[in-house]
């Protein structure tokens, strides 16, 4: 069964596939990126951030664990971002 992070934003609930791995990468405050292989091609989601820190990577790499070792009825974790900091957006892009 597919897995999928939730991130709750300024447009309201999204979900990211976890496909066959994340990788997020912290690029300034007010981005981040989320590396994804999933159905056999690589993309990134692009998040907007108010605030971001690197405990918003923390935070992403907890859920994906927490995902990884549920069972098949748990498809959804929701990503608990640090106080303060919040995604307004994503949007996702091919390679």
């Amino acid at each position: 069964m597919a897995k999928y992070l939730q991130i709750t934003t300024g447009d309201g609930v999204e979900l990211i596939p976890v496909g066959e791995g994340l990788y997020a990468e912290r690029t300034s405050a007010t981005a981040m990126r989320i590396y994804s292989n999933s159905m056999g091609s690589l993309h990134h989601y692009a998040l907007v951030t108010v605030g971001s820190t690197f405990a918003m990577v923390t935070a992403i790499n907890e859920a994906l664990q927490i995902a990884a070792e549920t069972g098949w009825t748990s498809s959804v974790r929701p990503v608990v971002l640090p106080a303060g900091e919040t995604v307004t957006s994503i949007t996702v892009s091919a390679f």
